[in-house]
């Protein structure tokens, strides 16, 4: 198959990035159109590719057909553009979170499998290069069986969780939480969000391996003087993994392992070996390495697959959920972070949830869609747009893109 013509829908702050990306990929994607609700935001974007620029995601699908849609709009309507395209036959990429609730995110699982398109949560975080690198440390026995995995970190929770369950590599069965808001001084953070109260909440998450998941998540984001308190821990039975635990930093990163000599000689103290990094003349990432000693492995790497392009560190992962929506069209196959993956990932969020409410008490995985959940976004949606989010995609796609 040739290059697959992609449209990105929504040209907004995360939605330049996608498009960017999309046009570095050359041997993957002809850029053939820019929609937004916004006329001069999709003009913009349009303009740098010299592709056309629409406000109607009908209209563009009618005239251009694209291969792969990629949906960066605000979340409560990522249901109504993804059932849309499913029906229109279109596979496509879709922000995180896949939608608000369950409900929803059934819909577009449904919807995508009815009319046999695929459907991919562009889930980064477990796909950064130093993600990437630690689950092969992991994979290669590196610290021995994994059995707990610690984060902390200062924004939502989804994101971290979806990284949990790959360097576990199990499946969550119950989540547990603790939750404490308290009012703040009203301000803007540096995304243009309003907050005039600080959330703080803890996960326990089981797993059906035995494996514990520890994750704290708030909205402090480093305001007010608060301590970001980022990190991530991964604990196997022969040492730890350390690495920041923030999608967009890098650096610091350690492996603390003990050989069988540190068991035996050190009272299991464990020798500490650096990440290292390798770039290319212009600055463009080759590799992620690290050096042990003979008997855990020697020298581990990671190579970059984009070090021949122009994509910096920070948008590999990106490049990388790209470039698996077009493999799984041509090869049809499964793409690497699947709907029902983006579900599994707001699920433990949910949960979490469930649990404040209830007390603490422990939620059993997989959760059913809670009527009452569904409900309230209903309305609260048709308060907003005065539409139902479900009853009528094409006059909720027509009425809420625009209203953006």
């Amino acid at each position: 198959m040739s290059r697959l013509k992609y449209a990105l829908i929504g040209h907004g702050r995360r939605g330049a990035a996608h498009l960017s990306t999309a046009a570095t990929l050359k041997d993957t994607f002809e850029v053939v159109a820019v929609c937004d609700a916004h006329p001069e935001s999709a003009e913009a974007g349009a303009a740098k590719l010299g592709v056309k620029a629409y406000t109607d995601v009908r209209k563009m699908v009618d005239e251009i057909s694209p291969d792969v849609c990629d949906v960066v709009v605000p979340v409560q309507l990522h249901h109504i553009v993804s059932c849309y395209l499913s029906r229109r036959g279109i596979s496509h990429n879709v922000e995180t979170g896949l939608a608000p609730t369950l409900g929803l995110m059934d819909m577009m699982i449904t919807d995508a499998a009815e009319n046999n398109v695929k459907l991919q949560t562009s889930e980064n975080f477990p796909f950064i290069p130093v993600e990437q690198f630690v689950c092969k440390l992991i994979q290669e026995g590196v610290i021995g069986k994994v059995h707990k995995c610690y984060r902390l970190f200062s924004t939502t929770g989804y994101h971290g969780l979806a990284a949990i369950r790959c360097r576990m590599d199990a499946n969550p069965k119950s989540v547990s939480s603790i939750g404490h808001t308290m009012p703040v001084t009203p301000y803007t953070d540096g995304a243009k969000r309003d907050f005039n109260r600080e959330n703080l909440e803890f996960y326990a998450i089981d797993f059906d391996n035995g494996g514990l998941g520890i994750a704290m998540v708030g909205n402090k984001n480093g305001r007010l003087g608060r301590n970001k308190l980022v990190g991530f821990e991964t604990c196997g039975e022969r040492g730890t993994i350390i690495t920041n635990g923030n999608q967009s930093a890098t650096g610091g990163e350690t492996v603390n392992v003990c050989t069988d000599k540190d068991i035996a000689e050190r009272a299991g103290i464990a020798q500490t070996y650096e990440f290292q990094r390798e770039y290319s003349e212009n600055r463009i990432l080759r590799r992620i390495f690290v050096e042990l000693p003979a008997s855990l492995g020697g020298t581990v790497e990671w190579i970059n697959p984009y070090h021949g392009t122009t994509i910096a560190e920070n948008g590999i992962s990106l490049a990388t959920m790209l470039e698996s929506i077009a493999h799984a069209v041509r090869e049809d196959t499964q793409p690497l972070w699947t709907g029902e993956m983006g579900r599994a990932d707001q699920e433990m969020v949910i949960a979490a949830h469930r649990s404040i409410q209830t007390n603490r008490q422990p939620i059993e995985l997989p959760l059913e869609a809670d009527p009452a959940e569904e409900a309230a976004f209903d309305r609260n949606f048709e308060a907003q747009f005065g539409v139902h989010p479900r009853e009528d995609i094409e006059k909720a796609l027509q009425v809420n893109f625009k209203a953006r």
